[in-house]
């Protein structure tokens, strides 16, 4: 977690990728104190945990996939302490607050992003 996203954030910047690209990546991160101002920089913090989350919701489904998952079955999961448990129920709370949606509403929406790449990244 310490090197995270630095490391990154290096090999980018030695690759030229753009500095706001860069800046976005480390603002997702709490523990840089890279403050968030964009809205790029808001999105990406808020749909780190909770897209982790949703990939973990659909691979305790028995077909494990994410085409299968629904917004009410995250938001019961995120209810439940015990079920990923290193994922911050309050980061994903306050990536909803920052772009302006309901819980509801962000799970929704990064629900429907992962569905839409569901073959790419396996589930």
């Amino acid at each position: 977690l310490e090197d995270h996203p630095y490391k990154g954030q290096e090999i980018l910047k030695e690759q030229d990728w753009p500095k706001i690209i860069r800046q976005g990546i480390m603002a997702h991160a709490p523990h840089t104190g890279t403050p968030r101002n964009t809205t790029m920089e808001k999105a990406i913090f808020a749909v780190d945990e909770l897209a982790g989350f949703i990939v973990a919701v659909a691979l305790v489904r028995p077909d494990k996939k994410v085409g299968t998952v629904v917004a009410a079955s995250v938001k019961k999961k995120l209810k439940a302490k015990g079920f990923a448990a290193a994922v911050s129920r309050e980061e994903i709370q306050q990536g909803a607050d920052e772009l302006g949606f309901t819980l509801e509403e962000h799970i929704q929406h990064v629900l429907t992003a992962l569905q839409g790449i569901a073959d790419d990244i396996g589930l």
